[in-house]
């Protein structure tokens, strides 16, 4: 059953958010034990945010620090709430929000591609924190962040 909620968290944020597309983000794991999310992307010229040195944007670090964040948030509202019906479990889904955020942008953003990785700190029943690092393909700390989410 664990399985069949995480592939709808997928299919939820793959298909339904229309600015995931645009990032072109790929969910590479989300671990239903550990709430830990794990997601990739390749740097397109879309992607840039300073076309001289030809880094990343740094509003798509930050994009993608909340939304790995939020993965990992929405895995521990699955695991609080294993007992209930889908239909409940997917209003809580969806009405999920940020409700604060810090990104420490650590180096410029270079790279071919990068990964994102978030683990939870705390888990409520409605607020849930989670600490969030994005790399580039050679292990490059790029940017590190703090998000707090409410689970509805």
């Amino acid at each position: 059953m664990a399985e069949f909620k995480l592939e709808a968290i997928k299919e939820y944020y793959l298909e339904l958010i229309p600015f995931n597309k645009v990032l072109g983000i790929d969910i590479d794991d989300l671990d239903y034990e550990t709430s830990q999310a794990v997601t990739s992307f390749k740097m397109t010229k879309d992607l840039i945010g300073n076309s001289i040195a030809g880094i990343l944007h740094g509003g798509v670090t930050a994009s993608v620090i909340d939304l790995t964040g939020g993965l990992s948030a929405l895995i521990s509202c699955l695991k609080l709430n294993e007992d209930k019906p889908i239909d409940v479990i997917k209003k809580k889904v969806t009405s999920s929000a940020t409700i604060d955020m810090r990104v420490d942008y650590l180096r410029p953003g270079k790279g071919k591609s990068f990964k994102c990785k978030s683990r939870i700190i705390r888990a409520g029943s409605r607020i849930v924190v989670a600490k969030i690092d994005l790399y580039n393909e050679i292990k490059t700390r790029i940017a590190t962040g703090t998000a707090t989410y409410l689970i509805a």
